[in-house]
């Protein structure tokens, strides 16, 4: 079992919708019928189907596949923020069952930094996905060696981020991960193995306000093609 969580500058009810009407504006887009959850995963991994065990607006929201049970627990503070804990479990044994679910724990990591920073600054905007991902030539191993060459690629330095596709603040950065954030977009972009085994490169990017999809139309193809080049690169050195 893994367990992670964020303090987010909103009220409880702000962050159920995001968790569940609003989630595809800042991740996979989560849609419940009934007692079915609905996980729309694509590119990233494929889509997946649960069933629902806990829907209590606005505290506690829980469903469980063959593979994990996850469960969202959302606690008010006095500040007027509140806190997300997310915990998931693993429902099966055997080798390589730990791998899996250790890379889950970090997914689930890089996710709410993506949560808390959608909810402080774009929260209930009209949203556009920019969802990319290309296997890099190179081991697990390897993430952090690629993820230096992607953050200076991107132009990161310190705080900020200013290169060819992107100029904006560096909200988080760790050893292969980072967000960034303008006025009217957010991208997360990873160097992580989503299948818990093939090392790809990932951009998970959300533009906003009126114009988004006009916007993500035109900046999806720049995206691309520095990602097509960017694998071709690696797959070279």
């Amino acid at each position: 079992m893994s367990e992670e969580s964020v303090e987010i500058p909103a009220g409880p009810e702000q962050v159920w919708a995001a968790i569940t009407t609003d989630s595809g504006a800042w991740s996979f887009q989560v849609e419940v019928d009934d007692d079915t959850v609905h996980v729309r995963r694509e590119p990233f991994a494929p889509d997946a189907t649960a069933t629902l065990t806990g829907w209590e607006p606005p505290r506690r929201f829980a469903y469980e596949d063959p593979t994990f049970a996850t469960e969202y627990l959302i606690t008010a503070r006095d500040n007027g923020s509140c806190v997300l804990r997310v915990v998931n479990s693993l429902r099966v044994d055997g080798e390589g069952w730990d791998d899996i679910a250790e890379q889950a724990a970090k997914g689930w990591r890089m996710a709410l930094e993506v949560l808390r920073v959608y909810a402080t600054h774009f929260a209930g905007m009209p949203s556009a996905r920019i969802d990319l991902m290309a296997p890099v030539n190179a081991p697990e191993t390897a993430r952090a060696q690629v993820g230096r060459q992607i953050f200076a690629e991107l132009g990161i330095e310190g705080s900020a981020c200013d290169g060819p596709l992107i100029t904006g603040v560096v909200e988080h950065q760790g050893p292969y991960f980072a967000l960034l954030r303008t006025t009217e977009a957010m991208f997360a972009i990873s160097a992580f193995p989503m299948d818990a085994v093939t090392l790809s490169i990932n951009v998970t990017g959300r533009v906003y306000g009126p114009d988004a999809e006009a916007v993500a139309t035109r900046e999806r193809p720049r995206w691309q093609d520095w990602l097509t080049e960017l694998v071709d690169r690696i797959g070279k050195d």
